[in-house]
């Protein structure tokens, strides 16, 4: 819907993109490279570091003797070329050794589970890594192919750090090379905390970067969107209440869009674990063998599943929708690119008013991987996929499934998109829900919590009302309305201010950012429904007053 935004609003249209891991094989493709991988139970082959930590260590970033010097001119060599700077991180040399012995008879990666937890253990927080697998005979040139599969790679993917390990195996050199994506400085963060302590995250977005947006996954399931401000800088406590795992997701936006920064785990009250325990994927139709139609099936029939077991509505498939996602699916590979904002189409919310179509609520989630069960793995390990998965706000899903060979292997491209129709709200009700949403936001930032103030609140509700019965006002308007109705009692404030929002879920306004200034004291909020010529049907009116009390 045309969203109307009077002051700094961060709006998150969907989560962000899964990174592909992918292979590409050399000439002795029917050669056994690695085995069957049945464990029900992995363990991380070295003891888990204490901290998640974005600075990488010294040491070479390549394991494997001498010919690593090989590996590393390759690597610089495609840098070079495309004009990319790589750095090296031995954690990922580390974490390309740990893969080497996960790999399938073909050389098939292990899935991002067991890759994410190998780097955790690793103090790594960046998204699941692309693992780049060769099988060459001792007579080929190394550096040539570690160039050419490098460069291959970084026309699709803008990464920044890198690591290989290589060994010799059934007569071939079998290489692995980790490449990952790296666009923020933190502060170490202890990977466990004790419930009650908050857990600390600040640092810094790389240039590029900005609105960083937390993404919360508490040990209960429930996921929270928390905004850390408009700029790069990131300072961030979130409460613990409880025990267990806290999956905390950093969303940055860049020239693509939202991205997807950071994703890990802290563990409050228990220790990190240092063993994993393998699910069993959900039977699918064929893994790398399949077609883009049962891949499509099985992830709407793993969805289903997703949210009959979190006791929500089954969602309906609209013909219009699949044909917006299986555009948005073409372009991508088409054009080398996995992020929800298309050079050529735009976001998600972009081509949904393209095609004529109307919604309050526009999600998407994109995904790339080798069978639906993969996708759907790396789907729930993202708090902000899963959100958009089980979102009980949406009662409309279009999906569609693309083929894209690259490497030697069949690899998915998966766009899913939810909608919702607009619905009724309680309007009365409405106002407490947006203070606890707010004060929620601002704990999590050190300030204290707004008290709603009564003239304040009967402003704001008088304004938000007058949006929808006098067509002439204007979101600003509609704010001046409100500030000067409040004149006369400009003697209990220091300052008074509004903002003002035009929606389609009532939660879209409550992470204003001026409503998270540290020294505001009192808040009034005001919401109405109803339908005007430019808004949505039964779109909401919200308009926000806050007061500064004297001293």
């Amino acid at each position: 819907m045309r969203r109307q935004i009077l002051a700094a609003l961060a709006l998150i249209a969907g989560a962000l993109s899964l990174g592909p891991i992918a292979m590409g094989c050399g000439p002795s493709g029917r050669t056994r490279i690695g085995s069957e991988q049945n464990d029900d139970e992995i363990q991380a082959p070295a003891p888990s570091v204490a901290r998640y930590e974005t600075t990488p260590p010294a040491g070479d970033p390549v394991l494997g003797g001498t010919d690593g010097s090989a590996v590393t001119r390759g690597v610089e060599a495609a840098a070079s070329a495309h004009g990319t700077p790589l750095v090296g991180d031995p954690r990922l040399a580390t974490l390309s050794d740990w893969i080497i012995d996960r790999l399938g008879p073909g050389g098939e990666p292990p899935d991002t589970a067991i890759t994410d937890f190998y780097q955790w253990n690793l103090g790594l927080v960046e998204p699941s890594p692309h693992v780049i697998v060769l099988g060459l005979p001792n007579d080929a040139s190394i550096t040539d192919n570690v160039q050419r599969s490098v460069t291959n790679f970084l026309t699709r993917q803008p990464y920044t750090h890198w690591g290989a390990a290589l060994r010799v195996r059934s007569g071939l050199w079998v290489i692995v090379v980790t490449l990952s994506w790296r666009h923020v400085s933190l502060d170490p963060v202890p990977r466990t905390s004790t419930p009650g302590q908050p857990i600390a995250v600040r640092g810094t977005l790389a240039a590029d970067y900005s609105t960083p947006t937390f993404v919360i996954q508490s040990p209960s399931g429930e996921v929270s969107r928390v905004p850390s401000g408009s700029g790069r800088e990131i300072d961030m406590r979130i409460p613990t209440t409880a025990s267990g795992a806290y999956r905390v997701e950093i969303l940055g936006r860049g020239p693509q869009g939202e991205k997807v920064i950071a994703n890990f785990p802290v563990y409050v009250g228990e220790s990190a674990p240092t063993t994993l325990r393998l699910r069993t994927p959900a039977a699918s139709a064929g893994g790398e063998s399949a077609t883009a139609e049962q891949v499509t099936a099985d992830l709407l029939r793993m969805l289903a599943e997703e949210r009959r077991q979190q006791g929500l509505t089954a969602l309906e498939r609209d013909p219009r929708l699949d044909a917006i996602a299986l555009a948005h699916s073409t372009d991508m590979r088409d054009h080398d690119f996995v992020a929800h904002t298309s050079p050529t189409t735009g976001t998600a919310a972009d081509r949904v008013r393209a095609a004529q179509l109307r919604s309050g609520l526009v999600l998407e989630n994109i995904g790339r991987g080798y069978s639906a069960s993969e996708i759907q793995s790396g789907l729930l390990g993202s708090p902000g996929h899963r959100a958009n998965l089980i979102n009980p706000d949406v009662n409309t899903i279009g999906i569609a499934v693309v083929v894209d060979e690259s490497d030697g292997r069949r690899a998915f491209i998966a766009t899913q998109l939810f909608l919702r129709v607009t619905r009724d709200i309680d309007t009365a009700a409405a106002p407490a829900h947006l203070l606890e949403m707010m004060n929620r936001a601002r704990t999590a930032r050190g300030a204290r919590p707004l008290e709603v103030e009564p003239n304040l609140a009967s402003a704001a509700q008088e304004a938000a009302s007058a949006y929808f019965t006098d067509a002439t006002l204007t979101t600003q308007s509609t704010v001046d309305r409100a500030s000067a109705s409040m004149r006369r009692y400009s003697i209990a404030f220091r300052r008074i201010g509004g903002v003002m929002a035009v929606v389609g879920d009532v939660d879209e306004a409550g992470q204003l950012e001026p409503t998270l200034a540290d020294d505001v004291d009192y808040v009034g909020i005001g919401v109405a429904q109803g339908t005007r010529a430019d808004s949505d049907p039964n779109a909401i009116s919200v308009v926000i007053m806050l007061g500064w009390a004297r001293q």
